[in-house]
């Protein structure tokens, strides 16, 4: 039971999110330290890194 359980309160919570997912990614990014790290984090992805900055130096 304790495993059903917990699969029925992750479907619910995904459930939730999903309508709202940009309003608690705007809720994240608007913090300056938890922005700063998300940037970070993908520029240490070459594929992203190397994207951003062919578009940016266009």
């Amino acid at each position: 039971m304790n495993g059903l359980t917990k699969w029925i309160v992750l479907g619910s919570l995904v459930l939730l999110l999903i309508p709202n997912r940009y309003r608690l990614l705007n809720l994240l990014l608007g913090n300056f330290f938890i922005r700063r790290f998300a940037v970070k984090g993908a520029m240490s992805i070459p594929g992203i890194r190397a994207k951003f900055m062919q578009s940016t130096f266009r």
